[in-house]
């Protein structure tokens, strides 16, 4: 079962004292949650695969997320090229950990935007990357269903609606996708570790297609 609606916890790990600016830092915030998560559950206090749900003040973030967003996008600006995951209304870039501070960092970063009325992202999983997302600006709705994903009949599918300063975090293998049905979202999302945007192991669709707009919430 999956635990949503829980606080997330802050990490045990600080910054690395060489390392500067707000890209660095969201980095480094999202590296430390997903090891806490990681961590309970391998230590059975969470069930797998997780989700956790919560607002960015309680990740001690420095600034508000317009502030780190601001700062992020005038040291590394980034194109955002759509279609994302095969749908013309999301648009997305990529900031490499690899290509930005070494060959050791194997996670990556990605700015994605959801236009107003974007309600055809199907339910689908990462099978192989573990994800930090936080809600830059808008709103709209994260969609998840607890059933195991090559088992998904199209039931238990809950949501609950997002909004700027959101924060989610999950393990792979959550079934899971956003809808943008009256306005705008802006999300910056942590992959642990990265996987190209090409990669076909990027994302994995259950046998059974379902979209937001299959359902009368939106």
């Amino acid at each position: 079962m999956l635990q949503p609606g829980l606080r997330i916890l802050a990490g045990s790990r600080t910054p690395s004292p060489n390392w500067s600016g707000a890209l660095s830092r969201f980095f480094e915030l999202s590296r430390s949650t997903l090891d806490s998560l990681l961590a309970d559950t391998r230590g059975g206090r969470l069930c797998e695969p997780a989700f956790l749900f919560g607002r960015h003040g309680e990740q001690r973030m420095r600034g508000d997320l317009d502030a780190v967003m601001a700062e992020i996008d005038a040291d590394y600006p980034i194109e955002l090229r759509c279609p994302f995951e095969d749908t013309a209304t999301i648009s997305g870039g990529l900031w490499s950990g690899r290509q930005l501070f070494g060959p050791r960092f194997e996670d990556g970063l990605a700015k994605l935007r959801f236009a107003a009325g974007t309600l055809d992202l199907p339910i689908h999983v990462h099978e192989h990357s573990d994800r930090f997302i936080a809600v830059l600006a808008g709103e709209g709705r994260f969609w998840w269903s607890e059933k195991p994903w090559r088992q998904f009949d199209g039931t238990g599918i809950r949501s609950t609606p997002v909004r700027t300063g959101d924060v989610l975090v999950f393990t792979r293998n959550l079934l899971h996708t956003f809808s943008a049905p009256e306005s705008d979202l802006l999300l910056l999302s942590y992959h642990s570790p990265e996987i190209p945007f090409d990669d076909p192991r990027q994302y994995t669709l259950p046998s059974l297609r379902w979209t937001p707009g299959m359902d009368g919430l939106h």
